[in-house]
């Protein structure tokens, strides 16, 4: 069976949060899956579940209209049960309402409501209040005040106009401003999809006062707080207000059948709308009947019913009041009024977590509660849809004490989670473990708040940067989630898969100041996309590149002027070439990647004492952009490099191996033509003077003089002819020759370890530029006579920024890519930098030069997210000799 034939887009949403149950069965206020499991409805479908699954007296009063044969449809005529449903409701109601037009939905009768306002007043604008929700159909729609409802259907109509909730000045400037063009104020009195926000009382009695004052229709949309919800058998009876028009619906039809009413005082009724206003499935006798039975349970014995839910509304408002009292850094607010409770949690956007800030920014904080409250707790509640920071506890009005109990457990258990940071405990269901995991660690200490600089007068504001981010690797995800250290490895790749649902670009980080030694400051934000290394490059890169795309957009448009991809973003974009065109400058920040990698391993070298003539170099990843630009500038300090390549793409591999070698060479040679130093002159040298040995010299050798530019297969010819091995070498054996070199870059796209501790002799210093890393954590572990660098970590010139988890470094330290993107920011440089394979190295000069002048520099050496001190240094040389003595012996 299709399970997403209904509504593929919500599909998607119930599929990615655990919320896709089959119930296969209903009973009182449990439903039942395929599997058995029972689960406690919180949500009671909106409060159209009144009484629970299933109720016996509904059921009866449907069965006695089978029994009886009643026609169910026979209009036009005068439908005895509806009649009947209509007479009751007319002496139940206050004031004058009388009429009743009988419908299936709660948008249909706001429909019936503007219809009849407009009819009887001759007026065409409704008011409405901002952040309220009335409906879907296009008139509903057009008095819901949320624009994100509207926005895609053109709506609202016109004769629609808003004005702020609770603002009983704001309504009456609307009034003022269109005299003789208002028809009718439409209000509920608790807004239920906005949020559970509840109208103050002084506002509704200026309300009704204002509009019998300046012969406004009053409109009070009961769609939602009607029958019983609230205490009352309706919310307007509360503060006797006495509405023109009240609307009914949900709990009408006692949870089994559509119906829904629009109920008009005997003023406001029209012959315009009698005689044009009709529905084939009004006033059917069948869903009457049932809400007949509503009406009669709601009224019985005075009322008790309602009574015992207005208690039981308040033993739930108290005990979640006093959850937040304990809470008071997670919950903001308890909103509600009955069994109708709105809990609203603290924005989360800066909360030591990349993934709950994105998780905040796409609407999905809600829907991870639900998930894990269904799937932990086996407790029903439906996440908002336009409200991401509030729970909605809905529950059917035959709730008990006991289960009320059990929510509040339940809700009590997510605030230790967030208030302690465990954030992995709300995740763990989606990869499969569903028990309630006993919460053993405060994670509060270990996690990071933003902290942005502090700005002086008379600092120049410049331009604005967005950097795309995503996780290289499972690392990564723990450096900047502290309680995801629990996970196992497994289930950290389970998660990275979970993410990739998304297909998303998401807010991580807002940053609103980094201010450079220059006295320039940048403001910006981080933008992530749900992509482990695996997804981006095993997805259609079409799809990866289009979210990609979405990010820089969503950079774009909070203001930011350039937009720098982080890790394998650029790779998949071709160096950023596919995304460029946007409308704000993109850089790969590869350039002072580069920059920054050679410092390190420089560094090294000189901490490890070894001896640049003499060494070996290798650079994994050499047809990369910065595999590339590093092999060009390690060239210029080493006698000795070789350069490897993909074994996975043997063909092209060798050949781009081969034309890099090659342009190598070539530029050593300029650099001999220029009279400049370069460390492959001694090379040069030595052939130049065999081919005078030789008395002359070769085709190649005349063009090596004559400072001509080689092919590969010349070179290839000529190191032949003179018998001279190439200084630079190529390779795709990995296994074979890295433990021959002791100095090495590792700057891959591969999204598994590559480099490991066979690989790597005694003594070697290896800087690893790749995200995700190439060098396996083992080897720090294990290899004790190896100094292993993180490449490219910028220290920055304030030392207290931090953009929240920061990427798992300490406050100043970020990564080199990033830093690139900031200072073209600070620039205010709008131009592409870093695009593609290419990287000219007056780029990287240029960034060495920016760097000066705002204070960037290298974070010393780290590695593992620790600095390596001058002890540690030491100690990493001593075993290396010590190693390479026993070796010897």
């Amino acid at each position: 069976m299709f399970r997403n034939l209904l509504n593929p887009t919500i599909e998607k949403i119930l599929t990615t949060f655990g919320l896709d149950k089959s119930y296969i069965r209903g009973e009182g206020a449990y439903l039942y899956d395929e599997a058995g499991n029972e689960y406690l409805d919180f949500i009671a479908q909106y409060g159209a579940i009144p009484f629970g699954y299933n109720p016996d007296f509904i059921w009866q009063a449907i069965n006695e209209v089978r029994e009886r044969m009643i026609p169910s449809l026979v209009q036009p005529s005068l439908p005895i049960v509806a009649l009947d449903l209509a007479n009751r409701l007319a002496e139940v109601t206050p004031g004058d309402l009388k009429y009743s037009t009988f419908c299936q939905s709660g948008t249909e009768a706001v429909e019936a409501a503007i219809k009849l306002a407009r009819s009887y007043t001759g007026k065409e604008i409704i008011i409405s209040a901002s952040n309220s929700f009335h409906g879907k159909t296009l008139g509903a729609l057009s008095a819901t005040g949320k624009a994100n409802y509207q926005k895609p259907f053109r709506a609202p109509s016109p004769g629609f106009v808003n004005v702020a909730f609770n603002d009983i000045e704001a309504l009456q400037k609307v009034i003022s401003d269109n005299k003789e063009k208002v028809a009718a104020f439409i209000i509920e009195p608790i807004q239920g999809e906005g949020g559970i926000i509840v109208a103050e009382p002084d506002y509704l009695q200026q309300v009704a006062n204002l509009c019998r004052q300046e012969k406004v229709i009053l409109i009070f949309d009961e769609v939602q707080t009607g029958l019983g919800r609230c205490g009352e058998l309706f919310y307007c009876e509360r503060y006797g207000i006495e509405p023109d028009i009240l609307l009914l619906a949900k709990a009408l039809g006692g949870g089994l059948l559509p119906l829904a009413v629009c109920l008009s005082s005997e003023k406001v009724w029209n012959d315009d709308y009698g005689n044009l206003h009709s529905s084939t499935f009004a006033n059917n006798n069948l869903t009457c009947a049932a809400g007949i039975a509503v009406l009669d349970k709601l009224l019985s014995n005075e009322r008790s019913f309602i009574k015992d839910v207005e208690k039981k509304g308040e033993y739930l408002l108290q005990g979640l009041r006093k959850i937040a009292n304990r809470y008071p850094t997670v919950i903001k607010e308890i909103r509600g009024q009955g069994l109708m409770a709105g809990i609203e949690f603290h924005d989360l956007s800066d909360c030591g977590s990349f993934d709950m800030s994105f998780l905040i920014n796409r609407g999905g904080f809600t829907a991870l509660l639900c998930g894990y409250l269904l799937n932990v707790h086996r407790l029903r509640l439906a996440p908002f849809l336009n409200d991401s920071m509030t729970l909605r506890l809905e529950p059917p009005l035959i709730i008990t004490i006991p289960e009320i109990d059990r929510m509040m457990s339940a809700i009590e258990n997510i605030c230790e989670i967030l208030d302690t940071r465990n954030y992995a405990h709300l995740y763990h269901y989606v990869l499969g473990e569903y028990r309630r995991m006993p919460i053993e660690h405060d994670y509060r200490s270990f996690s990071k708040s933003v902290q942005a600089s502090v700005t002086e007068n008379g600092d120049e504001h410049s331009g604005k940067f967005g950097f795309i981010l995503h996780y290289p690797s499972t690392d990564d995800i723990v450096a900047n989630n502290p309680s995801f250290k629990k996970l196992s490895d497994e289930e950290l790749k389970l998660f990275l898969e979970w993410q990739s649902q998304v297909r998303e670009a998401g807010l991580c980080c807002h940053m609103p100041a980094i201010r450079s030694k220059a006295g320039k400051v940048t403001e910006g934000w981080l933008i992530g996309v749900p992509f482990g290394a695996k997804q981006i490059m095993q997805l259609p890169r079409a799809e990866v590149v289009k979210v990609i795309s979405e990010a820089v957009d969503l950079a774009r448009d909070l203001g930011a002027t350039v937009v720098g991809l982080g890790a394998l973003t650029s790779v998949v974009t071709r160096g950023g070439r596919d995304v460029t065109g946007r409308g704000v400058a993109i850089t790969s920040g590869n350039s002072f990647t580069t920059v920054m990698a050679m410092r390190a391993l420089l560094l090294g070298a000189q901490k490890m004492k070894i001896d640049l003539e003499s060494a070996r170099g290798a650079v994994i990843g050499a047809t990369g952009s910065i595999g590339r630009a590093c092999s060009i500038i390690l060239s210029q300090h080493l006698s000795s490099l070789r350069l490897f390549g993909n074994p996975e793409r043997p063909r092209s591999s060798i050949r781009r191996l081969a034309n890099l070698a090659a342009e190598i060479m070539n530029r050593a040679n300029q650099f001999r033509k220029n009279g400049l130093n370069h460390a492959l002159h001694e090379w040069f040298k030595k052939a130049l003077t065999i081919g005078e040995e030789r008395n002359g010299h070769s085709q190649y050798l005349n063009k090596v003089a004559a400072y001509e530019a080689l092919n590969p297969e010349e070179w290839q010819e000529l190191s032949r002819e003179i018998n001279l091995a190439l200084p630079i070498e190529i390779s795709l054996e990995l296994d074979k020759y890295l433990p021959e070199h002791n100095l090495i870059v590792t700057a891959s796209n591969s999204p598994d370890y590559i480099v490991f501790s066979k690989h790597l002799s005694p003594g070697t210093v290896i800087c690893d530029v790749a995200r995700p890393a190439d060098i396996s954590p083992d080897v720090v572990v294990s290899r004790d006579d190896i100094l292993v660098i993180e490449g490219g970590l910028v220290q920055f010139p304030d030392e207290k920024v931090s953009f929240g988890p920061n990427f798992g470094y300490r406050s100043g330290v970020s990564l080199a890519c990033l830093a690139e993107t900031v200072l073209l920011a600070l620039e205010d440089e709008r131009n592409d930098y870093s695009i593609g394979l290419d990287l000219p190295l007056d780029t990287i000069d240029f960034f060495q030069d920016l760097s000066a002048k705002h204070g960037f520099d290298l974070a010393g050496l780290m590695t593992a997210n620790k600095e390596i001190t001058d002890e540690m240094a030491e100690h990493i040389l001593a075993n290396a000799r010590s190693k390479a003595l026993s070796r010897a012996n």
